[in-house]
C-alpha cells in the first residue's frame, strides 16, 4: 500500500507543477494586456486648466478637447498660450472689429509651428477659454481675429455637467 500512495503523491506534485506554471503564464499575459491598454489610453484627453480668475460656463458637451492654440479671456486681460497679449479694458474700449495683437500672436505661433513642423499650430484650431461674464462683443472680436489669422476651427472650453 505504501507504494501506491507514493505514486499518487508524485503524480499530484507533478500535476501541480505543470498547472502552476501555466496559470502564471496566463496571468502574465493578462498583466501585459492591461499595461498596454493603460499606456495607450493614458494620453487620450487634453486637459485645459483655466487661469484661476476665469470661471467657465457649464455645458453638457461629451466630446473631448483636442490639442490647439489656447486663448484665455478674463476680466483683466487676454492671453495667448499663457502669455498676456492685450488688456481687457483695451479690447472693450476699442471700436475695431478685430483685435490686432491677438491675430499677430496666433499668426506668430502658426509660423513657428510650420518652421518646427509642430502639431499644435498646424491644425489651425483655437480653443477659447473665456470667463462666463465676458461680453459677447469681445468673444466676437476674438473669433474674428482668429479666423483672420487662418484658424478656421474655434472651440470654447466649458465645464462638463
Amino acid at each position: 500500500m505504501s507504494i501506491g500512495i507514493g505514486k499518487r503523491r508524485r503524480a499530484r506534485s507533478e500535476n501541480k507543477g505543470d498547472s502552476a506554471s501555466m496559470m502564471l503564464t496566463s496571468l502574465m499575459d493578462i498583466f501585459i494586456v492591461l499595461v498596454l491598454y493603460l499606456l495607450v489610453n493614458q494620453g487620450t484627453g487634453v486637459e485645459l486648466d483655466p487661469p484661476e480668475h476665469v470661471v467657465l460656463p457649464t455645458s453638457g458637451v461629451d466630446t473631448a478637447p483636442r490639442q490647439s492654440v489656447v486663448i484665455a479671456l478674463s476680466d483683466r486681460d487676454v492671453r495667448v498660450q499663457g502669455q498676456p497679449v492685450v488688456s481687457m479694458a483695451e479690447v472693450v474700449a476699442s471700436d475695431e472689429l478685430e483685435i490686432t495683437p491677438i491675430r499677430q500672436a496666433i499668426e506668430h505661433i502658426k509660423a513657428e509651428a510650420e518652421q518646427r513642423q509642430d502639431q499644435i499650430g498646424m491644425h489651425t484650431e483655437v480653443t477659447i477659454v473665456a470667463d462666463q461674464f465676458v461680453p459677447f462683443k469681445v468673444l466676437k472680436k476674438v473669433m474674428l481675429s482668429s479666423s483672420n489669422a487662418g484658424y478656421g476651427k474655434i472651440s470654447f472650453a466649458v465645464n462638463q455637467k
